[in-house]
């Protein structure tokens, strides 16, 4: 199990072979590391160090693409939210003026009716006025005839046609 080296077990105690290190093992490892050594920093680590700092360029290129991208959200929320805004005070003043388009429609309406109802009743009161006047007239005229009637029958003579016209409009002023 355990090895003595012959150098320990003959008790000399001079140099590195004191620490039991063998000098041209601990060389050939030492050459042997230099050379990997060399060659990881020559061929592995520039490739690997290029990789690493791609990907953290990618990484922060992202991260300030998503701070980007949060920020335009923000913004297109604002916006969207200022134009909803101005959206719904455009159709707040859009009811205001159908309702005062409404009001004003109504009104003409109205007015429109009543002054249809006004010509209505003027011509109907031209008409009624017409219409007395005309019945006056008639009136008049049965009630000559009937005074013409009435004095033939009284004078049992008939009277000519000047006399009749004088008293027909006698009888007319005695009435008027």
């Amino acid at each position: 199990m355990f090895r003595i080296y012959p150098q320990f077990a003959e008790g000399s105690s001079s140099g590195i072979s004191s620490l039991g290190i063998n000098l041209k093992g601990f060389l050939f490892q030492l050459i042997t590391f230099l050379i990997v050594l060399w060659l990881l920093r020559r061929y592995v680590f520039p490739k690997l160090v290029a990789t690493l700092e791609a990907r953290r360029k990618a990484l922060e290129e992202s991260l300030e693409q998503a701070r980007l991208t949060e920020e335009a959200l923000a913004r297109a929320e604002a916006k969207a939210e200022e134009l909803m805004a101005k959206a719904r005070v455009n159709a707040d003043q859009a009811m205001a003026d159908a309702k005062t388009k409404v009001d004003q429609i109504i009104a003409a309406g109205e007015d429109t009716a009543s002054q249809r109802a006004a010509r209505i009743i003027k011509d109907a009161e031209e008409h009624l006025g017409q219409e007395r006047d005309r019945l006056h007239s008639e009136l008049k005229k049965e009630l000559a005839d009937l005074v013409v009637t009435t004095t033939e029958k009284v004078l049992r003579q008939k009277l000519d046609a000047k006399q009749d016209r004088a008293l027909i409009e006698k009888s007319l002023k005695e009435l008027a």
